[in-house]
C-alpha cells in the first residue's frame, strides 16, 4: 500500500481528535490575546548583533484584534472541513461490517500486523477521495486530477508530497 494511502486513512480514522485539537487551538488563540500586554511599553530589544535599545512598543488594537478574528475565522473554516469530513466519512464507515471496521482500526489506529483486504483498502479511499473532491468544490477549488502516488522523479515526488502534508 501506498505510504500516502496510509497516512491519509490514519487522518480520516481520528478526525474527532483532530476536530478536538482545532477547538483547544481556538482557546488558546483567545487566551494568548488577552495574556498579551495591552498597554504601552518599554522593552529592551536587540537591534543588530552587539546592539541593543530600550523601545516603546504600544498595542495597536485595530491591527491586533484583525489578526485575532483573521485567526480564528480561519480556525473556523478549518473545523467546518473537519467536521464535513467526519459527516461523510461516518456515513461510509457505518456501511462497513464490524469485521471490516475492525482490520481498519487494528491496522491503521492501533498499528497491529492485520491483513486488510486490498479491496478494503481501495474503497476507502475511494471514499475518501470522493470526500476530499466534494470539499473542494466546496471550497471552489478546482480539484487535482493526479493521484498521490510516487514516481521516479525526485523533484516531483517532493513538490507531492509538500502538496499533500499542506492544509
Amino acid at each position: 500500500m501506498d505510504p500516502f494511502d496510509e497516512i491519509l486513512i490514519k487522518n480520516y480514522l481520528s478526525l474527532d481528535q483532530r476536530i478536538q485539537k482545532l477547538y483547544s487551538y481556538k482557546k488558546q488563540l483567545r487566551k494568548a490575546f488577552y495574556l498579551q500586554n495591552m498597554a504601552t511599553h518599554m522593552e529592551y530589544v536587540r537591534l543588530r548583533k552587539d546592539t541593543y535599545a530600550m523601545v516603546t512598543k504600544g498595542f495597536r488594537p485595530d491591527r491586533e484584534v484583525e489578526k485575532l478574528l483573521l485567526n480564528i475565522e480561519r480556525v473556523d473554516q478549518r473545523i467546518d472541513r473537519y467536521r464535513f469530513r467526519k459527516k461523510h466519512f461516518s456515513s461510509f464507515w457505518g456501511s462497513l461490517d464490524a469485521l471490516e471496521r475492525t482490520l481498519l482500526q487494528d491496522r491503521f489506529i492501533h498499528q497491529k500486523e492485520s491483513d486488510v483486504p486490498l479491496a478494503l483498502n481501495q474503497s476507502v479511499i475511494a471514499e475518501i477521495n470522493e470526500i476530499e473532491t466534494a470539499i473542494c468544490f466546496r471550497e471552489g477549488i478546482e480539484p487535482d486530477v493526479l493521484e498521490n502516488e510516487l514516481t521516479g522523479d525526485v523533484e516531483e515526488n517532493l513538490e507531492r508530497m509538500c502538496d499533500f502534508f499542506a492544509l
